[in-house]
């Protein structure tokens, strides 16, 4: 089918699960929308597929049923290879035609009540000077492989960024992956305590920071993703006014060879 092109026919699909497209909603925007190839199925719908290419690998986001999802999945199988933000019924189809690395169940979860706590360190508001002092907050993580995945400058001037300093050095901060005020949807991320900050406070304080400022702007739907096994993170975001939403998966895709995939892995009838 050709792709589809036009934004109000995809948000009027998108619009029929605002939390789970959060991200997507936020792909409508003027800033993103060349970097997106959009499918949506003719039965069995609505359910759309996004291929999002503004980074090396195209990110595959779907919605809808899995029947539908099925046979868009069969309109990209030339794609080699792509990144995953599908929910746990979309999997096994992936994984019929596709060999699943770096597979992590994940939390969609949003912003409800905002719940403000006193605290002894006050989060700042974040402008564009204050990006290298967040790249080396970051890179504290590299180590332990914990430093936010996707963090890009311009993200602070278009973002909203909240830190706390110990002294000329960020002690955590938070910000947003993507605001799109048209769509009244954000997405918030890059949240990160310097290891030797930990136990203070700090990830509730900025992260609430973050939320508070989008409720202020009208934004109606405040969206994050965490890691099933990140119980320490799922805590300080439900002490935010934040609640798990629905599961997902992330990953990386890669095709398997064209006989696996019609004999030895079964098509999407017998993956489901």
């Amino acid at each position: 089918m050709p792709l589809l092109t036009d934004p109000d026919a995809i948000r009027a699909i998108l619009e029929t699960d605002r939390a789970w497209s959060a991200y997507a909603l936020g792909d409508l925007d003027a800033t993103q929308f060349s970097h997106c190839e959009w499918r949506a199925a003719a039965e069995g719908g609505p359910a759309l597929l996004l291929l999002y290419r503004r980074f090396g690998t195209p990110v595959l986001f779907t919605l809808g049923e899995p029947a539908a999802v099925g046979a868009l999945l069969r309109e990209v199988a030339d794609e080699p290879r792509f990144c995953l933000s599908i929910r746990p019924e979309v999997l096994p189809l992936v994984k019929a035609r596709y060999t699943v690395r770096r597979e992590a169940p994940m939390w969609r979860m949003v912003h409800g009540v905002e719940r403000s706590r006193p605290g002894d360190f006050e989060a700042v508001r974040l402008g564009a000077e204050a990006v290298p002092a967040l790249q080396a907050l970051y890179a504290d993580g590299e180590a332990t492989e914990e430093a936010p995945d996707f963090f890009f400058p311009e993200m602070v001037e278009r973002g909203v960024f909240f830190g706390i300093y110990d002294g000329q050095a960020l002690a955590a901060a938070a910000g947003t992956h993507l605001i799109a005020p048209a769509e009244s949807v954000a997405a918030v991320g890059n949240v990160y305590t310097r290891r030797d900050c930990r136990g203070r406070g700090f990830a509730g304080r900025v992260t609430g920071a973050v939320a508070a400022e989008l409720r202020r702007m009208g934004i109606r739907t405040i969206a994050l993703n965490v890691a099933h096994r990140n119980a320490a993170a799922i805590t300080v975001y439900e002490g935010q006014g934040f609640t798990r939403y629905c599961a997902f998966y992330e990953g990386v895709a890669e095709r398997v060879e064209s006989s696996r995939a019609e004999t030895g892995a079964g098509g999407e009838e017998s993956a489901s």
